[in-house]
């Protein structure tokens, strides 16, 4: 028996689990798979970023995934120190959640920053990230999930894919028939190996072990506050340490030296070793890890397409990595679900590649720089804590190179400034592009861009009057009933919104503004163009 299904899933990780969220969001019959008997416990990603927030606040996740991680009301503090006993070198501090809700509500001090999306990052361990999802999974009624299966095999032709997945526990074989494969199948990537897709980038930038660890005394081992990470700089404890709740449980990623094998690290003592001090530690679970700067070649073959780690591999400084491929899944599963419904033209798909590499290749090379600027000041011994005149010049020096590191921090630049300049699904209007800066946002509803987010009312952000489908804004009353009758014409879902707010009006800057179902903008301009067909055949990929 061949089963058929129109979307097959490998790999149930966070971005497996967030493209079958945004299929199931969208009500399209999806299979999703993972060779591993239980979601990995092991806390990797720590910050959901605020672009990724906005989606899950369409599946009304968002809170689920806040209140699981570090408590609302908590500092969100960043220490640079020799050691956790030695010197501060560095500290910056960001608005806890509960104080950026509340400028909100107030809208006094606003800082530019809080206002550029309803969220900071998010800062909840990817473990938990992924119960949220997996549990809006399996309360969707078009979406089947399954532990325990591998794919073994896989066979395209024009009209679909066969593959071959394998139970783990009983080694029984089951032939599966999809329209498309996509692949979320992580860093070693079956799929990618088997239709031999190379990388390109840099490799082997360093190599960690990832100790997850309670320890109920933590905070008072040390003359440091409370801090969602702390960046041990010294040589021998060069790494970073990750607060996943009040203060209570970690993550210490320390970075191995040559030659050095995570499995010989006593977990333990190289907690002792950086607090200066024993105390009550309880070792959850180790890990080894290795950081890349790595992106694939070709996110599609045929249909077969790449997502997440399997189509780039980073450097978690900056916590690009999972939300680079939560974008990926958005980006794909509304073209997916139009090529599906049949409303969806020969080169939409193509476009995935075409938006999402140029992004992949920016972000994994952000992350990097971000890595190689750490790595740097990594290399010191205890001069770091020399007492007298030349330890303080030298600390000014380090001080002054760190300040320039904050964007490992704030990188709101990254996480929402991307955009898909050149897309042939994306229709200039001949503004000039904005700075790309990894640090400072620029809110514009250029075409390409990311719809910019602004508060209507009281919680409702104008993200919230977007829908599954295509949104054409109007900041006027106006008759739109033309475009609407051309897009019912050709099966092309579009919600007409008006918005009557003058500050939106501004931010938006024209009469009318296309949003496609990915939160980006699609075209706008003053005018109804009169060729209608070959605005809406343009986004969604019908042209020669």
């Amino acid at each position: 028996m061949i089963k058929e299904i129109p979307v097959l899933i490998c790999g149930g990780g966070s971005v497996g689990l967030s493209l079958a969220a945004e299929l199931g969001w969208r009500n399209v019959e999806c299979l999703v798979f993972d060779q591993g008997e239980a979601l990995n416990p092991h806390p990797r990603a720590n910050a959901v970023a605020n672009r990724t927030m906005e989606y899950y606040r369409r599946w009304g996740i968002d809170q689920t995934i806040t209140e699981a991680g570090v408590p609302p009301d908590h500092p969100a503090d960043y220490y640079w120190v020799s050691s956790l006993h030695g010197r501060e070198l560095h500290h910056i501090s960001l608005p806890a959640f509960k104080k950026m809700k509340e400028v909100h509500q107030n809208q006094v001090d606003v800082k530019d920053e809080h206002t550029w999306s309803p969220y900071l990052k998010t800062i909840t361990g990817q473990n938990e990230v992924e119960h949220a999802l997996l549990n809006y999974v399996q309360s969707t009624p078009s979406l089947t999930f399954s532990f325990n299966r591998k794919l073994v095999g896989f066979e395209q032709d024009d009209e679909g894919v066969t593959c071959e997945v394998q139970c783990q526990n009983t080694g029984e074989l089951e032939v599966i028939r999809c329209k498309y494969l996509l692949a979320c199948d992580g860093g070693r990537s079956f799929v990618r190996e088997q239709l031999d897709i190379a990388l390109s980038g840099r490799s082997n930038l360093a190599r960690f072990v990832s100790i997850y660890f309670r320890a109920p005394d933590f905070k008072n081992c040390h003359k440091f506050g409370q801090a969602n990470i702390f960046f041990p700089l010294h040589r021998d404890y060069a790494g970073f340490i990750l607060n996943w709740d009040g203060g209570t449980t970690f993550t210490y990623h320390l970075m191995l030296q040559d030659k050095q094998q995570w499995n010989d690290i006593d977990p333990t003592a190289a907690i002792d070793a950086v607090l200066g001090a024993s105390t009550e530690i309880d070792v959850i679970s180790t890990q080894p890890w290795t950081a890349h700067a790595l992106v694939a070649d070709q996110y599609r073959n045929g249909r077969i397409f790449l997502a997440g780690d399997a189509a780039h591999l980073f450097t978690p400084t900056g916590g690009f990595g999972m939300n680079t491929g939560v974008s990926d899944t958005i980006n794909l599963a509304w073209k997916i679900k139009a090529m599906l419904e049949g409303w969806g033209g020969e080169h939409l798909l193509d476009s995935y590649f075409a938006e999402r590499h140029a992004v992949g290749v920016r972000n994994t090379s952000e992350a990097a720089d971000c890595f190689d600027c750490l790595h740097a000041v990594m290399k010191f011994g205890d001069e770091l804590d020399e007492e007298g005149i030349d330890g303080d010049l030298f600390r000014d020096q380090l001080r002054r190179d760190l300040k320039s590191q904050e964007k490992l921090i704030a990188s709101s630049g990254t996480l929402l400034g991307y955009r898909y300049e050149g897309s042939p699904i994306v229709i200039p209007d001949g503004t000039p592009e904005p700075e790309d800066n990894p640090r400072t946002y620029i809110p514009v509803a250029r075409p390409g861009h990311r719809a910019p987010h602004i508060w209507l009312d009281e919680g409702v952000s104008i993200l919230d009057k977007f829908g599954s489908e295509f949104t054409l804004l109007k900041f006027e009353a106006c008759d739109t009933k033309p475009i609407e009758s051309k897009a019912a014409a050709i099966g092309l879902p579009l919600h007409i919104v008006l918005i009557e707010n003058d500050d939106a009006a501004r931010l938006y800057e024209t009469k009318f503004v296309l949003v496609r179902p990915d939160l980006m903008i699609a075209w706008r301009s003053n005018d109804l163009p009169e060729d209608l067909e070959s605005l809406l055949n343009r986004v969604r990929g019908t042209f020669k």
